[in-house]
């Protein structure tokens, strides 16, 4: 496959979701207050072989790739507890998306939810999940 392959794949679930993709491309800093809550930032952040099965394969190895996405929410005095329980109940609806292997088997080999955290910024919260994904690489 290919980091086209897999971002469009990942896109698409997010997608299903209600979630557009943000005209940021690293984090929420600069983005505009009507971004939060209705997008989110997709962004591969490493990869490495996987060294025991690559090995063993003549046309093909597989890539451990972690890819992370974000999803803002507003603060406000008024509005901070409703914020952050929607990011934890958006994260529930997340990783359900993804242990679904019909979701996401059509791109890549593997896709599993690593870690999640909630960041905690001065005019925002930001969800942030991180994923393990196993890329198919043939040659």
């Amino acid at each position: 496959m290919s980091h086209t392959t897999v971002k469009e794949g990942i896109k698409g679930l997010l997608g299903s979701l209600a979630l557009a993709e943000s005209n940021e491309a690293i984090d929420y800093t600069a983005a505009a207050a009507n971004e939060y809550g209705n997008t989110y930032i997709l962004k591969c952040l490493s990869g490495e072989m996987d060294t025991e099965d690559s090995e063993t394969l003549v046309n093909k190895m597989y890539d451990i790739q972690t890819w992370n996405i974000q999803v803002a929410k507003e603060r406000t005095t008024h509005n901070d507890v409703i914020n952050y329980d929607e990011l934890c109940k958006l994260k529930d609806t997340i990783l359900q998306k993804l242990d679904n292997p019909n979701s996401w088997s059509s791109f890549v080999r593997i896709l599993k939810y690593k870690n999640w955290q909630i960041i905690d910024m001065p005019n925002y919260f930001v969800l942030s999940v991180n994923l393990k994904v196993i890329d198919t690489i043939t040659y």
